[in-house]
């Protein structure tokens, strides 16, 4: 596959998986009410990038924002629309590669959720999208970037490793088991992630849905260079969704950066 596109050609990673997304992922609040209390200092209009099946994008338009939610999954924007249609609130749902935004001093708040910002393994990509963000911004505005904070030891954990990530039921009442393996490139600073998930069908056959993309892996002092370059200034860094300090040892790498300019 294409080192600088999870998307090359017609691949979509999540064209077999999208459906399981919403049951696995329904119960995770603490990033909305983050996004939420960012959108009361930035300003109500929101890009959500990587926005998936709507998860954080309509929870937010719920709460009374202004969202444009960008994918480069058809089959999760298709499983977001439905979702949209069936709701009573309003938002504007886009296919679109996170290097080639062509906005312009339009939203207040931008969130990349998610470790979607893993999925660009270049600098050259890297650099492109953050100045597609800054552009997107109007002056003031900020931007969240969400990715795992990758330790050593996190790194040296799952390397190679079987994991079993979660546990849930679908809507038909079948159980389902997702399981995450990751090869880690250390010369790349990249992780090779294969998310398998088990079910059971009627007739009492395994049936397994696999997928599979590469993430780039960022330090903390790596991911603020990158923000400070695109004309950012880092304004937190948490550990996270609840706001906790960043520390070596958190989950996660949550930084919050501001457009100067107001």
């Amino acid at each position: 596959m294409d080192r600088e596109s999870r998307f090359a050609g017609d691949h979509d990673p999540y064209r077999d998986l999208a459906h399981f997304y919403d049951p696995e992922h329904d119960r995770i609040t603490d990033d909305v009410e983050l996004y939420r209390d960012l959108a009361t200092l930035a300003g109500d209009d929101m890009l959500d990038v990587g926005c998936g099946t709507g998860r954080v994008a309509l929870g937010l338009a719920e709460a009374g924002l202004k969202i444009t939610g960008i994918d480069a999954s058809d089959t999760m924007l298709s499983i977001a629309n439905g979702k949209l249609r069936q709701v009573a609130v309003t938002a504007k749902l886009q296919r679109r590669d996170l290097r080639e935004l062509d906005y312009r001093n339009e939203f207040d708040l931008a969130i990349v959720g998610l470790d979607v910002f893993g999925h660009l393994l270049t600098i050259p990509d890297q650099r492109t999208a953050l100045a597609g963000l800054h552009r997107a911004l109007r002056d003031g505005g900020l931007v969240a970037i969400d990715v795992v904070n990758a330790t050593p030891e996190v790194l040296a954990a799952r390397d190679g490793a079987l994991a079993v990530q979660a546990e849930f039921t679908l809507g038909t009442g079948q159980a389902v088991k997702h399981f995450v393996s990751w090869r880690v490139d250390y010369d790349l600073q990249q992780i090779a992630v294969d998310h398998l998930y088990d079910s059971v069908n009627r007739e009492g056959a395994v049936c397994r849905r696999q997928g599979s993309f590469e993430l780039h892996y960022y330090t903390r002092f790596e991911l603020e260079l990158l923000l400070i370059d695109a004309g950012f200034e880092v304004r937190n860094v948490y550990g996270d969704y609840l706001r906790a300090e960043y520390t070596a040892t958190s989950e996660r790498l949550l930084m919050v950066a501001e457009k100067p300019g107001r």
